[in-house]
């Protein structure tokens, strides 16, 4: 097959959850059967960012097209497939999209009435144009069907993978040496990820963890918001003060480094997901791959992004929130349980290359082919 991926949303620096998966879906994809085609497609309006996409296809020759909304961009395509919710007009190449969530209309509140209806139209339209959709979870696929009417046959649920090797916790040196440089060693932490953000609830995580720390959670504990900066991190920084934090219990890093991540997730004594709505929370399983206790909220597809191998709270209920933190942290026991468990899980159930294989499969289905 010759495959199309626009991927145009993965061209920026800090590419997010999206980003990343599209990045790792093309690499699993033309790692588990090189005998296919691969183009890469960038929208003119981050032609100028494609070297942000260096490197992303080594094993092959890298080709861009400049328009994958222009059919005759797509000339000879088998298939194209959309990391972000946009496709053209359907034409005679078979159209593939990844739908990530559908908050706008899950969690409304979450987001304003201007960027409701701008999103909410787009993805009517994406969907009156694809002709397979791949969902991350069982709950994405039957609110894409409950919410939108989009037929249940043409839904393929297929979760995200995680690179289970690079997120295993680091040899203990090296790990010592990533949290340093962080002032991350020497005290337990809660930490959590994420561009500040309503849907990722970072103040009632705050709030929280304050209610924790008055109900006995001890003194030594910090609060790591990793993402956050500039103002948004000021804007954190006001509200732990009037929630009563002081400074030196909540840090707040800014973006971590690609390479530290795997080091600040293994050296948590709890990761904490406070999200009030997720299509998926990949962020949640690479944490289990590192060997940090999950506490999860439980909204959207978090459920099953968390398995077993997590505890889950209600987001808006911050006495059941806080009282959740403050179990776990005195829970040594339960967290060296699910420290051992995640790792086991990850590697087992969330391999790219299933990812790639599936994927694959639904891209034959919709090319009208055998097998992929």
């Amino acid at each position: 097959m010759r495959i199309v991926f626009d991927v145009t949303t993965c061209a920026k620096p800090h590419a997010g959850g999206i980003g990343n998966y599209g990045r790792a879906l093309v690499a699993a994809c033309a790692l588990h059967a090189p005998q296919h085609e691969y183009v890469l497609a960038l929208r003119p309006n981050r032609w100028l960012a494609r070297g942000e996409l260096a490197g992303l296809l080594p094993q092959a020759p890298r080709r861009l097209l400049a328009d994958p909304l222009a059919a005759a961009a797509l000339a000879g395509a088998d298939v194209l497939h959309a990391i972000g919710v946009r496709l053209p007009p359907r034409g005679r190449v078979p159209q593939v999209v990844t739908l990530h969530d559908l908050n706008v209309l899950e969690s409304p509140e979450l987001s304003t009435p201007e960027w409701r209806a701008r999103r909410t139209a787009r993805i009517r339209q994406t969907l009156q144009r694809a002709d397979r959709v791949l969902s991350y979870s069982d709950q994405g696929a039957r609110s894409l069907h409950a919410l939108l009417g989009f037929p249940r046959e043409r839904v393929a649920v297929v979760p995200p993978g995680v690179d289970a090797a690079r997120f295993a916790r680091p040899p203990a040196a090296a790990l010592s040496a990533a949290l340093a440089r962080h002032g991350l060693d020497g005290a337990p932490y809660v930490l959590s990820l994420g561009a500040l953000s309503e849907r990722k609830n970072q103040r009632g995580l705050l709030a929280a963890f304050a209610r924790a720390a008055r109900s006995g959670l001890p003194s030594e504990w910090r609060l790591v918001l990793g993402g956050p900066r500039g103002d948004d991190a000021a804007s954190l920084r006001e509200h732990a003060r009037q929630a009563g934090l002081p400074d030196a219990r909540v840090l707040l890093p800014g973006f971590l480094p690609e390479a530290d991540l795997p080091a600040v997730l293994a050296g948590a004594a709890i990761y904490c997901c406070a999200s009030l709505h997720e299509g998926f929370g990949l962020p949640v399983l690479e944490a289990q791959a590192a060997g940090a206790p999950v506490l999860s909220s439980d909204r959207g597809a978090l459920p099953e992004t968390v398995g077993d191998c997590g505890v889950l709270f209600d987001p808006r209920d911050e006495a059941a929130f806080a009282d959740a933190l403050l179990r776990l942290a005195r829970d040594e026991a339960g967290r060296a349980a699910l420290a051992q468990e995640g790792p086991a899980r990850v590697a087992r159930d969330f391999r790219w290359d299933d990812v790639a294989r599936r994927t694959l499969a639904v891209h034959a289905a919709a090319a009208g082919l055998a097998e992929a």
